[in-house]
């Protein structure tokens, strides 16, 4: 009798340590379970994060794209009317330099200063006026050019170059240049009276005059 009961005590405390044992071991594998999961749902979080930062970077290149083309169409475009008004500009160009050849026989190149006396001085340089121009007459190619004519000397004076009136003791004067003295020398006529000469320079100034 004593020996079944102790039989029975030992199964009993045998079944009770199976169950001890086989709950630790579930309770093992469910912690185990509960950390892949966990990080599963990190790395799920870490994948769509992802996911949604290339589908934007995706998105911003197809737009830089889409972008890029638009300037390379533009500029395409924009080549070709600059290509274009370039080759006009030569074609005009060579009319001119055409035109020029067939009139430089009627045409002569000078040079004309404006002084206006406070520092300022002006060259027209390389002017184009036809043969047998004069200095008035040049002068009003290039600058805005008021003048009275004086039938007493039949010759014209000028009252204002450029909107800078005669004033007080200040006049326009001419000068030409002597190209054997090198030196400027006072115009001795009328501005309307002096054909000028092929490469020939000159200069007006507003001074107050002081004649030799």
């Amino acid at each position: 009798m004593k020996e079944t009961k102790r039989s029975l005590i030992i199964m009993a405390l045998a079944w009770i340590t199976s169950l001890f044992l086989v709950s630790l071991v579930g309770a093992y594998y469910y912690t185990e379970f509960q950390k892949e999961k966990s990080a599963n749902t990190v790395y799920i979080n870490m994948y769509n994060d992802l996911l949604k930062n290339y589908t934007s970077l995706l998105q911003s290149y197809t737009k830089l794209l889409n972008d890029y083309n638009s300037l390379a169409q533009s500029y395409e475009a924009e080549k070709q009317n600059l290509t274009y008004w370039l080759q006009q500009y030569e074609a005009e160009k060579q009319n001119l330099t055409s035109l020029l050849q067939q009139y430089e026989s009627c045409i002569m190149r000078v040079n004309i200063c404006i002084d206006y006396g406070n520092g300022t001085i002006l060259w027209y340089n390389q002017t184009i006026v036809p043969l047998g121009c004069n200095l008035l007459q040049a002068t009003r190619m290039v600058a805005l050019v008021n003048s009275t004519y004086w039938p007493a000397y039949r010759a014209s004076f000028v009252d204002a170059i450029n909107g800078v009136w005669n004033k007080g003791a200040y006049y326009w004067m001419w000068y030409y240049w002597d190209k054997d003295s090198k030196t400027w020398k006072y115009g001795n006529c009328g501005a309307d009276l002096y054909v000028l000469s092929d490469g020939e320079t000159v200069r007006w100034r507003y001074e107050i005059p002081n004649y030799p």
